[in-house]
């Protein structure tokens, strides 16, 4: 689509009061999320390993008992371009009285780009409930059978909980629990708690109150007295479901956000047309390799 004098008429005639249509974005969310890497190739994989179990008791004069190690998960991340612009003819640009304006227009290209990038990351948890959307080990991002040699270990609750101090409590004790792929224990701690604006009140009640919020007990509130959450409560703008909510973990490889090639702009004149063109594009890919790296619930509304 081209734009041209009839779309924009008014800025053809003297003595408009403003031209306006630029608002501030949010800075940067899915920072908060994923853990930015470059990349040099393609695709992206990496490989989660199976390493050596809970070791057996040996019997006077047995063998001992060995274990096999190898690789378990592999997570494929595709490198795919996100691209934008506009075409304005040499009419409209000649005869638009307001030129000075046309920054507006050069800066709507960065902030597409920078919102299309925050809704690519978010859709990772919005689509992290869903079958549809598996990860490297066949399940879903939030799922309560994340396999193991020894079984499966869950990042989710069984029934899906609201936000509270219950199911914030569950969550914290889940994750601790969380198991490796040879089924020993890992040490794994919550670092923050992710939400959407509808769930910044509450969050920050459960996690900056000193006392028990919603009772009449005079109890400490163990969440905010154990600083069990240390890096506080984040909002998502871009998550879709105003219930759920999310913990991300200290657990290494988890949620990655590969740049393959980074945001470029440019704007040219096309020699036949004279119609100016502006574009910005870039490349990466989003996704996740440890599931231990997070814990989440979609709401039980």
């Amino acid at each position: 689509m081209t734009i041209n004098t009839s779309q924009i008429q008014q800025l053809l005639r003297p003595g408009l009061a403003e031209v306006f249509g630029d608002y501030p974005m949010y800075p940067a969310e899915y920072t908060e999320i994923f853990e930015v890497k470059s990349s040099d190739k393609a695709v992206e994989i990496e490989v989660e390993m199976k390493l050596l179990g809970l070791a057996s008791t040996k019997a006077e004069g047995a063998a001992t008992a060995f274990q096999d190690m190898g690789q378990r998960i592999i997570s494929t991340y595709y490198h795919r371009y996100t691209s934008v612009g506009f075409i304005i003819t040499r009419q409209a640009m000649k005869d638009n009285l307001y030129e000075s304006q046309f920054p507006q227009q050069a800066q709507s290209l960065r902030n597409s780009m920078m919102q299309s990038k925050e809704v690519n990351g978010a859709s990772v948890l919005n689509n992290g409930f869903s079958a549809s959307f598996p990860g490297g080990d066949g399940v879903a991002l939030f799922s309560t059978a994340h396999p193991i040699d020894t079984g499966t270990f869950a990042n989710t609750p069984t029934v899906q909980t609201d936000l509270n101090e219950s199911s914030l409590q569950d969550a914290i004790t889940a994750i601790s629990q969380f198991r490796d792929q040879a089924g020993l224990i890992t040490m794994t701690k919550p670092v923050k708690l992710v939400v959407p604006p509808q769930l910044q009140f509450t969050a920050d009640r459960l996690l900056n109150s000193q006392f028990r919020t919603g009772t009449a007990n005079n109890d400490v509130n163990a969440i905010y007295n154990m600083g069990a959450v240390p890096q506080g409560y984040k909002i998502n703008h871009f998550l879709t479901d105003t219930n759920a909510w999310f913990l991300k973990t200290d657990a290494p490889n988890g949620l990655k956000h590969y740049v393959r090639e980074k945001l470029e702009t440019d704007v040219f004149t096309d020699f036949t047309t004279s119609n100016l063109l502006a574009k910005a594009i870039e490349r990466y890919s989003f996704g996740w390799s440890n599931s231990r790296s997070i814990y989440g619930s979609s709401g039980a509304t």
